[in-house]
């Protein structure tokens, strides 16, 4: 049937929400528009809130919401979309509404807010449940560790393999066996691991970032093996030839990169020597692949030599990394 006037969509945002823990906002702009043909790329009519912003309402207390225990990053809110279609007399009310999403008002808040976003997904099927972090259900590990991978695959390229998703599973669970495991979203995001000052999201999403930013073409190529613990970097090390090195990320230091190698002593004793973790200071400065091709010890006769050989478990080092390395390498 044709439609001889304009169809107007009106958008809202936490239109049928009660829940007055969560801040409140308005959506300033025009939010009320015309839906067209013009805007749509199959012929359809649709419409587009360019202009739309959210703006933080205060309470009637004179401050602004949320006062609780709640982080921000943990409210939910919802965009309603409202358009009423008149046909052969008859007046139908038609309303959408988007999945939870999670409002911030700064950059640095944005990993918390995805990982809120990313537990509500692979905890519930409901999807308008606002509420769901007044008490958020635990998620089953294998299905959180498989979204991490997508994570990974989606953000730089290249997912993770099954040892790599081991030790991620170790880190957050003392289990060996994780696939019928279950882990709390404390646990995921708001606890800090043993002994450190961050959380396991935290310390993920800054992988994530020195990645992107600094390593991606060798973690692309598969040459970063990244998640593997010291003691099972020790195991894989042990019998290799001497000058064989794993790139691995630092478990003690946010986005932090560090390599070790095994060698030997004059009586056949094996050993393991590592470097303090690169971080995004040290690689904004200087390509980490021109870091592996021009780091050097002092060896015997105080010679500098690049200890650094093979790549685990028997890649020549400039086969790995030939093509990432500038033109030309440092002297001395």
């Amino acid at each position: 049937p044709e439609l001889n006037y304009q169809v107007k969509v009106k958008a809202s945002i936490d239109k049928n929400v009660s829940t007055l823990s969560n801040r409140r906002f308005v959506l300033c702009g025009t939010n009320v528009k015309a839906m067209s043909i013009e805007e749509s790329s199959n012929g359809s009519l649709s419409v587009e809130f360019r202009h739309l912003q959210p703006k933080e309402m205060k309470s009637s207390a004179g401050g602004k919401g949320n006062e609780g225990c709640h982080m921000v990053t943990e409210e939910l809110h919802s965009i309603t979309f409202e358009t009423q279609i008149c046909l052969y007399g008859l007046t139908i009310d038609l309303e959408t509404s988007s999945l939870p999403v999670v409002m911030i008002s700064n950059v640095s808040q944005l990993p918390n807010a995805w990982a809120s976003i990313i537990w509500y997904n692979v905890s519930t099927n409901d999807s308008q449940n606002l509420v769901f972090f007044n008490n958020p259900p635990p998620a089953t590990l294998s299905q959180l560790l498989e979204v991490m991978s997508w994570q990974f695959s989606s953000y730089v390229g290249r997912g993770l393999n099954s040892d790599q998703l081991h030790m991620l599973a170790e880190k957050l669970t003392v289990q060996s066996s994780y696939s019928d495991g279950h882990l709390t979203w404390a646990k995921f995001c708001k606890e800090h691991l043993p002994g450190k000052s961050f959380t396991f999201w935290t310390w993920l999403e800054a992988i994530l970032d020195l990645i992107k930013k600094h390593i991606l073409p060798l973690w692309i190529d598969g040459y970063v093996m990244g998640f593997v613990s010291k003691e099972k970097e020790r195991l894989l090390l042990k019998d290799k030839m001497p000058g064989t090195f794993l790139l691995r990320f630092s478990e003690s230091h946010l986005g932090g990169i560090t390599f070790t190698w095994v060698d030997h002593s004059e009586s056949g004793e094996v050993r393991f020597h590592s470097v303090e973790p690169y971080n995004k200071g040290r690689l904004s400065a200087l390509p980490f692949a021109d870091i592996l091709r021009d780091y050097k010890v002092i060896m015997a006769e105080n010679i500098p030599e690049n200890p650094l050989k093979y790549l685990y478990p028997d890649i020549p080092k400039d086969k790995a990394f030939g093509k990432h390395y500038s033109s030309q390498p440092c002297e001395g």
